[in-house]
């Protein structure tokens, strides 16, 4: 059996069809797809297709701690720590997005915004996509949770919340991401070296 390429991908082996929308409201749709299956059997696949884009941001202060938001999820029925996240409107920039929700959730601005991920949250079921920011240069202010929004908020180490990530006690797939990767911008020289050195210093105490 021959080895494929790295990185080589495949062309589109489903065919579809018909497309039925069965399922919308303020915020997504389901649209279900008559299909042939990649084997040729006949089928039906179902999309949620949100009207959002996903939106995240990272506020970092300079001294390597995190700003953390912690509010129950109701689809999981759990609490959950996460990043400061909401959703574009559709034709909203992404970065618009960020700087609204960090100041929501938070208070806080940024002077910098670095582009850090773009992700597909739950490729099997819809096509749900997700820009995500670093937020640097951090000043402080009020945070105005929308009605629906019962927040705390959490300044953590860096560190700490690596530990976390690790651990398994942060599971926002969101957070997760960004948090892997500002470890990856801070070992590989895409940091500011004191802020990097702020960032990887030992943990203090966190959640």
């Amino acid at each position: 059996m021959a080895m494929s390429e790295p990185w080589e991908e495949d062309s589109d082996p489903w065919i579809v069809k018909s497309v039925t929308r069965t399922f919308e409201n303020a915020w997504f749709v389901v649209d279900t797809h008559a299909v042939l299956h990649p084997h040729g059997a006949e089928g039906d696949y179902s999309v949620i297709r949100p009207r959002r884009h996903a939106v995240g941001v990272l506020p970092i202060d300079a001294e390597g701690y995190v700003h953390l938001v912690g509010q129950w999820r109701f689809p999981l029925g759990r609490y959950s720590w996460e990043m400061p996240e909401g959703g574009a409107d559709p034709g909203e920039p992404p970065l618009a997005c960020a700087r609204r929700e960090l100041e929501e959730e938070t208070g806080l601005k940024a002077g910098t915004y670095l582009p850090m991920l773009e992700m597909d949250l739950s490729n099997s079921l819809s096509d749900e996509t997700a820009t995500i920011y670093l937020a640097l240069d951090l000043t402080l202010g009020e945070a105005k949770p929308e009605p629906t929004e019962v927040l705390k908020r959490n300044r953590v180490p860096f560190a700490d919340v690596v530990e976390k990530v690790a651990a398994g006690y942060i599971r926002d797939s969101m957070t997760v991401a960004a948090i892997l990767r500002a470890h990856h911008m801070a070992v590989t020289g895409l940091l500011p070296a004191p802020l990097a050195s702020a960032m990887l210093g030992h943990g203090q105490g966190g959640i």
